[in-house]
């Protein structure tokens, strides 16, 4: 099934939500709240779980265990999938702590930076490696996903060096975009860009 990019990061979103609202305790979900969540119309929602075969829609809307079951299932959404981080400054260090990751089933299995010096202080309960061994440790421990939190100079050669040791996809908060070999899926996140576009969102709003 060819999904959009659009399409996917919408059901990426509904799970997170159901998994939310199955943590408080609740049953049911209508389509709009779901919509509300997303930010799209219920249009858009019916159309993408219809298009799924989804469940269907009740009086009291979606079940929320069970679509939230389903959607893990057929997207692979509960399986555990280990990654790694490569710069441990201080957005690296931070990541290597984040007790959600796992929660979320995502477990960070190695950290890795070119500072020897600097993975010695580090106090973390993960294992931490000088990059040079990052092709040794991905292979090692099967871990499908890199994190890239290295400097701008740095992202394209990290990037190459996750691709050749055959992770599956590449989350890189670096601020500098990267190209990756076709079947990697790769996401930038570059904070500061996104902070300056909320900035200059604002200042036309006032105009």
């Amino acid at each position: 099934m060819d999904l959009s990019d659009n399409t996917i990061e919408r059901i990426c979103k509904i799970f997170g939500y159901l998994h939310a609202l199955e943590k408080k305790g609740v049953d049911f979900v209508s389509s709009k709240d779901l919509a509300k969540m997303v930010g799209a119309t219920e249009y858009t929602i019916r159309k993408d779980i219809s298009f799924l075969g989804g469940p269907g829609y009740t009086r009291k809307g979606y079940e929320v265990r069970s679509f939230k079951k389903e959607l893990g299932q057929r997207f692979q959404l509960t399986e555990k999938r280990k990654a790694c981080i490569i710069g441990l400054g201080r957005l690296g260090t931070a990541l290597l702590d984040y007790e959600n990751f796992q929660e979320d089933g995502f477990e960070i299995v190695a950290g890795f930076d070119c500072n020897v010096n600097k993975i010695e202080r580090i106090r973390t309960s993960i294992d931490v490696f000088a990059v040079s061994r990052l092709a040794e440790i991905v292979d090692a421990r099967n871990i499908e996903l890199g994190i890239i939190a290295v400097p701008a100079e740095s992202a394209q050669e990290i990037a190459d060096q996750l691709a050749a040791a055959g992770v599956k996809g590449i989350l890189n908060f670096s601020p500098v975009k990267i190209s990756v070999p076709e079947g990697i899926v790769h996401v930038d996140m570059d904070f500061t860009n996104a902070l300056r576009f909320i900035a200059a969102r604002f200042v036309m709003m006032k105009k």
